[in-house]
This record gives structure tokens, sequence and C-alpha cells, in this order.
């Protein structure tokens, strides 16, 4: 056990020295020069993380580096006590003839280990891992608090605020599925985990569509970085190794990088740098004080940064270059090969044995390492054991409340070892019990979970339905379709849409004529999704249907139908075109202008020369650019025209176009 407490202390000092060298490089070269964002962000991910490979691979490869230090070890019993003589009651090691019979605790030419003193370095990681873990189990207490504050959010499917969201999905490419949740006990909107959005109810009463959309987009950001990952993850370092304060500091340039990032981002897809800077003024009056007592990716946890950040974006000089990230990395890769190769390095002591004839070059290691390194092998697990048997046995509590909290921990965990206990829990008397193992099962991934809930999609309660429905998009394979398809005709619009997202997710073309009977589903969202599904299947088959969904009185299902249409490159009558061009919503005739510019529709120059004028800016921009694909004179007569707009976009895509071969 000392053996294994000194190799681990040569690793904790090792790692000292390494983090303080290249977590302080970092804060010099951001103190420096004023890097982008993106390249600070960069170097303090490295300098975080990169001292945890440094010190394992010069223990490891036991690298003699130029500044190697070795700990100091006290001399251990010795093997022959001084006062007495060769033969005279006591063995040597010169002298195999006079071994003694070996007893339980005893090895000969060694001292009772039973009777070896407790080391000074056993001591010191000892202190360490129970501040260590203390600190780590109070954090993780406040991310319980966290989620008990938020347990009463509820998710938003309908509305102008989804409709949002599904609209940033597209136009920003992102293909993960997030859900979107609102409480009215958070002040600010954040990211939770991988796949979650929660806005505070105030988002919806007191900021306008334009601030609604920049807030999504942030957050959007956050989910799209992992930010929560990447900040849970620091929390965690900097209580861990408690004894590096730069931690800390890493941390909190990670947390400001991330909003600077974030409002980039979002700022670069909503193309309003204006309506974001509002709604973090806006957002900071609702915030007293931090509200959530851990480190989150939010729209404005950190007041301090509001300022700053509000003056970046209406600052012209705001988007990073990824020359410079690059360039910065080359930098940060070299800073961790010379860490390995020049960066000193602690090594466990050696202990010397003395005694009257025993040579003092002869060491202890061999002797001791094995078994100590397998009983500090086996501690953590003991210890992680003891925890998940613990909540497993909360599963079967008589109180419901218990039994989904203990399920909810265990899903956190994704320790494996429950997938079985909460798979027996599936049959569990309470609904809510139900749904909520089907969650944590889902965050654990296990194949073995996916039949057993394939077999509560035809559960009674509809939150279990729906529940079992969105975990099973966890997996890419081995899910069955014909349950799922069974869903389409439940009684429940939200069921209902998430099994055409899951057979969307499971790419079942062999489902697309059932999903194709919901194109006239009485719920407006289920109709859009079962236009991008059919879209996403990249079936002709298809075409049929989404070309019916063109006169969806829903414009959301409309311009989802154009698209889907463009994307299959189906044919679309040029009377069906011209109509969508004078659509009532613009984004339907946006999406109509686009479409008549890829395929060159004469017929619809005089539309498109009439949206030049169109009230929208997007949709006078994409039909300047629409005229411009198209190669007919009065296209480019349109063109000339249209250089004299008063709206400068019109004007740039216009002098673009007529600079082009016609």
């Amino acid at each position: 056990m000392n053996s294994f407490a000194s190799s681990l202390l040569a690793w904790l000092l090792t790692y000292a020295i390494h983090s303080t060298v290249l977590l302080g490089l970092a804060w010099f070269v951001t103190r420096r020069w004023r890097l982008e964002p993106s390249a600070t962000d960069l170097l303090w991910k490295v300098a975080l993380l990169a001292p945890l490979v440094t010190g394992t691979i010069q223990s490891r490869l036991e690298l003699s580096t130029p500044a190697a230090v070795r700990l100091p070890v006290a001399t251990p019993a010795t093997l022959a006590d001084p006062g007495r003589q060769p033969g005279v009651g006591a063995p040597t090691l010169t002298d195999p003839a006079s071994a003694v019979p070996e007893t339980p605790g005893y090895r000969p030419g060694l001292a009772n280990p039973t009777s070896s003193p407790v080391s000074f370095p056993l001591v010191l990681v000892l202190v360490w891992g129970v501040v260590a873990l203390g600190s780590s189990l109070y954090y993780l207490a406040r991310r319980l608090i966290l989620v008990g504050r938020l347990a009463d959010r509820r998710a938003v499917n309908e509305g102008p605020l989804a409709a949002t969201l599904a609209e940033l999905r597209q136009t920003t490419g992102y293909r993960r599925r997030v859900h979107l949740t609102m409480a009215r006990t958070i002040s600010s909107p954040v990211a939770l985990g991988l796949s979650e959005i929660c806005v505070p109810e105030m988002a919806v009463s007191e900021l306008g569509m334009e601030q609604q959309r920049s807030m999504l987009a942030h957050e959007l950001a956050h989910l799209a970085r992992r930010d929560s990952l990447w900040l849970a993850g620091a929390t965690l370092m900097e209580r861990f190794f408690f004894f590096q304060p730069l931690n800390k500091l890493a941390r909190r340039e990670l947390e400001t990088t991330a909003e600077y990032l974030s409002d980039e981002w979002a700022m670069q897809k909503t193309g309003s740098a204006v309506s974001l800077a509002k709604c973090l003024a806006t957002v900071a009056e609702w915030i007293q004080a931090s509200p959530l007592g851990v480190p989150v990716a939010g729209l404005a946890e950190r007041r301090s940064l509001l300022v700053s950040r509000i003056a970046r974006l209406l600052d012209a000089r705001r988007v990073s270059s990824p020359a410079s990230r690059l360039g910065w990395a080359a930098a940060a890769l070299l800073g961790v090969v010379v860490t390995i190769a020049a960066a000193p390095r602690v090594s466990q002591g050696v202990a010397a044995v003395t005694g009257t004839s025993v040579d003092t070059t002869r060491t202890l290691p061999e002797v001791s390492s094995p078994l100590a390194s397998r009983k500090a092998e086996a501690a953590p697990a003991t210890q992680d054991t003891g925890v998940v048997n613990a909540l497993i046995a909360r599963l079967k509590d008589e109180n419901a409340s218990v039994r989904r909290a203990a399920a909810q921990s265990l899903g956190r965990l994704g320790d494996a070892r429950a997938v079985t206990a909460l798979i027996a829990v599936l049959a569990d008397s309470d609904a809510e019990v139900r749904a909520t193992v089907i969650d944590a099962l889902s965050n654990l991934e296990d194949p073995r979970a996916i039949d057993p809930i394939v077999a509560l999609l035809k559960d009674p309660e509809t939150d279990v339905r729906h529940n079992a429905l969105n975990a099973l998009s966890h997996w890419e394979r081995g899910v069955p379709t014909a349950p799922v398809i069974a869903l389409l005709d439940d009684p429940d619009a939200d069921v209902r849409r998430e099994a055409v997202n899951l057979l969307d997710h499971l790419e079942a073309r062999s489902a697309g004529p059932a999903i194709a009977k919901l194109i006239h589903d009485p719920n407006a969202d289920v109709r859009r999704d079962v236009v991008e599904a059919m879209g996403n299947m990249h079936d002709q088959s298809g075409a049929a249907a989404i070309t019916e969904a063109l006169n969806d009185p829903n414009p959301d299902v409309r311009h989802e139908a154009l698209d889907a249409l463009n994307e299959l490159k189906a044919p679309i009558a040029e009377a069906t075109l011209l109509k969508m061009m004078t659509d009532v919503d613009p984004d339907v005739r946006q999406s109509a202008a686009h479409i008549a510019g890829d395929r060159s529709v004469i017929a619809a120059i005089p539309a498109l020369r009439r949206l030049i004028d169109d009230p929208k800016s997007d949709v006078r921009e994409s039909a300047t650019e629409a005229l411009g694909n198209i190669a007919d004179p009065a296209a480019r007569q349109a063109l000339r025209a249209a250089l004299q707009s008063p709206d400068p976009k019109v004007r740039r895509a216009a002098a673009e176009a007529l600079g082009q071969d016609p």
C-alpha cells in the first residue's frame, strides 16, 4: 500500500508541475496577445487536459528528463537485528540453510509487513483523496439541487418558440435532436446536457420574435460546442485537483470563451447582432444573482461579461479566423511535446533495506508493488459498487418518488451494472417511474434495453409511450420498426410525431407509405415532421404526398414541403411554383424564389421581379439571386433595375449576378 501511495504521490506532483507550466503558458500567451476567442478556447482546453497526458506518459515510459526528481523514502525495517549475531536465532540472506519456516504474515529476509509504519506519502495521498472526494461530492450535490429545481420544467413541442427552434435547426444544419423545455424557476436560458434547451417562462412574454430567435441560436451553439460537458469536466478537475489554483482560472476562461463563441455562432446563423445584444440586456434585467449554483452553459449566467459581450457583438471585428485557430493548435501541440520531453518528472523513491549482512543496493518495490497495486485498483471499484448497489436497492423503495430519483441517478452515473436492475423496474406500477427508467436506460445506451423498451410502446400511458420512442432514438440499429409504425395511429399527437421522427432517424424507408398517410394529420407539427421525414428518406414515391402538402393551411408545412421537393429533385408545376411565390408567409416565398432560380424557370421572371420589392429583406435578396441564375434577357433587365433598389443587399446581389457570364 505504501508503494502505491508513493507512486500516486509522484504522479500528482508531476501533474502539479506540468499543469503549472502549461496553464501558466496559456495565461501568459492569452494576456500577452489579444487572441481570438476560438484560439483562446483551444489553448485553455489543451492546457487543462494535457497535464493528465504528459504526466502519465512520462511516468509510464520512465523518461529521464533533465530535471527529474526522486521522492525520498524512509528506510524500512531491517532484515536482521543488529544486536543478534548470525547463527544466534537470526537467519541472514547469505545463509540459505538458516532459513526458518514461513508463517502467515512473515516472509524470510523481510520484517513483518504488519508491523511496518504508515508512510508520509500514504498520509498525503489519503488527505488528498478525502478532500478531492468531498469537494467533488459537494459539486455533484449542487448538480442534483439544480436538477431538483428544474424538475417541474415542461416540454415545449408546439407554438412559435418550438417552430423557431425547428427553423434554426434546419437553416443551421444541426441534425441532432433537441428538446425544448420551459421552467419558471430559472431566469436565464440554459443548455442542459447534449440535447436540451431550457428557457424561462418570461422569454415568451417579454422577448420579441427576433430576440427569441437569437436566444435559441445562442443556446443551440452551446449544444453544438458541447459546452455543458466541457464546463462540467473543468469543474470536476478544479475540485479533484484542488491544489492547482490555475484550474479554476482555466474553467473561468472556458466559460468566457464559450459565451463569446456562442454569440458569434448565433450572430452568424441569424445575421442579427443587434437582436442578440438586446436579448442579452433584457435577460440581464431578470437576474439578480447567479441562480443555479454550478457553472452552466447559459445565455446570461455571468452578468460581469454582459458589457463586453454586447460591445463585441456590435463591434465590426467579431468573427474568428479558422487559420488563426489552426496556427495556435500547432503551437499548443508543440508545447505539449516539449513538456513531455523537458518538464521535470517526480518519480517514486527507492527504499533500501538495511542490516548487518544485507547489500544496501537491494530494493523492495519488486516485493510490495504488485499487492499494493491490486489493492489500490480494487478500492475505487468497491466504492463505486457501493454507490451503485445502494441506488439499485432504492429502485424497490415503497415510495414512487424515491424510485424515480434512484433511476435518474443511475442514468446519470452511466454505470452498466445498473442496466439489469433498471430493466426489471420497467414493469413498475407507477407510470412516472416507468417513464423515468426509460430515460435512464436511454442514457446508458446498452443494447440489452432495446427490446424491453420496445415492449413499452404498447403501454397505456401516453408519457411512457412517448419516452420509449424518444429513448429508442439513442440507438442507430437493432430497433424493430413494426411497433413504431403501429404508433403512427396513436391518439396523441406528440406520440405520432415522435414515431415519425424515430422512423426518420432509423432511415426506415419501408415505412414511407405509412408515414405518408399522416400528410393530412390534424396536428400541424405532425404534418411538418411527416414532410421532413419523407424528404430525408430520398424516396421519389413520397413526392405525390409532399406535393399535396403545398396546399397545407400551415405555412411551416408548406415551407417544409417546398424544401423536401427540392431535395428530392421532384418536379413542381410552374403554376404551383408561381402561386407559392405569392404566399402570405415570407419563408415560403423565399424558398419558392430559390427553387425558381435553381431550376431556371423563365416563367417565374415577372414574379421574381415583383419579389425584389418584397417587404422582407431575405425574400428580396433571394429573388435577386434567383434572377442571376436564369439565363434570359428579361432576367438581366430585371437585375439592372434592381441596381436602383434601396436595399443594399439587393444592389449587391444584382451587381454580382450581372458580372457573371449571361
